[in-house]
């Protein structure tokens, strides 16, 4: 594998940590089924910055202290998966699949929590990487509580995923992981949010500040397309960047789906 330059290497990590730090915040009082599946597709969304945290620290990254942010990140991200848990699975008694779905993320986030605290390795990066993608499947099918406005909350996590699982497939590339399918991942993404942005656009309950944010996304990422078939021709700090501005308008517009009357 070709190595990238270091003044590349060092900029993409940059640009990566500054817009992906952890942040889990308390569960709210009172807190209401729309609110825990909100919580939850965020949730799932930070197994990818746990993970990223991960390959920063192998890679001998100090910006924003990856160690520190993985270190105070993992006891918080415990703590309400087990919350969440104990909201979702009385809950779910007449989805008996579902709820051992989401108990089953709960098993292998307990496995994956002692891969995060360990040194990193390159194998127990592909394991964590299949972990997270599976905990993020499970959690996901707790989605069966949801109400009709919550669909649009939930297409966002798909689409704030995207950036993130994109940028850490390249992170692990660079750090040499072997990864035969690099190039199916990559488009699988690619098409996975094309897919998304197109039905975010037709939800009927968009209004104008929601589609403002649709169109920035979709235009970042028309640009984002044409970076990454270019990328072998050594712009990967490009791809990240525009990525990170396609993450911060779906963020908001997750919010400001969140935030909708139900």
């Amino acid at each position: 594998m070709r190595t990238a330059p270091a003044h590349i290497f060092g900029f993409v990590l940059l640009i990566i940590s500054n817009v992906w730090s952890l942040d889990v915040a308390p569960l709210p009082a009172n807190m209401t089924t729309t609110q825990a599946l909100y919580i939850n597709c965020l949730q799932r969304t930070q197994t990818q910055q746990l993970l990223k945290d991960y390959l920063m620290v192998a890679l001998n990254s100090t910006y924003k202290n990856p160690k520190q942010s993985l270190n105070e990140g993992i006891p918080l991200y415990d703590k309400r998966i087990h919350q969440l848990n104990d909201y979702f699975l009385p809950r779910l008694s007449k989805h008996p699949k579902v709820k051992q779905k989401v108990a089953d993320a709960l098993t292998i986030w307990e496995t994956s929590k002692k891969l995060l605290q360990a040194p990193p390795t390159k194998a127990n990066a592909l394991i964590l990487e299949h972990n997270f993608l599976t905990m993020v499947h499970d959690l996901g099918t707790a989605k069966v509580l949801a109400t009709k406005s919550f669909k649009a909350v939930g297409m966002t996590g798909g689409l704030c995923r995207d950036p993130l699982y994109m940028s850490n497939t390249y992170l692990m590339k660079i750090w040499g992981v072997d990864l035969p399918d690099y190039q199916k991942i990559m488009e699988k993404h690619l098409h996975h949010f094309q897919s998304n942005i197109a039905q975010l656009k037709a939800f009927s309950g968009n209004n104008d500040e929601t589609r403002e944010h649709i169109a920035r996304a979709e235009k970042d990422f028309l640009f984002f397309t044409f970076m990454y078939k270019a990328m072998n021709r050594g712009i990967p700090t490009l791809i990240s960047e525009k990525a990170d501005k396609i993450f911060m308008h779906i963020r908001t517009l997750k919010k400001l789906y969140g935030s909708m009357p139900h």
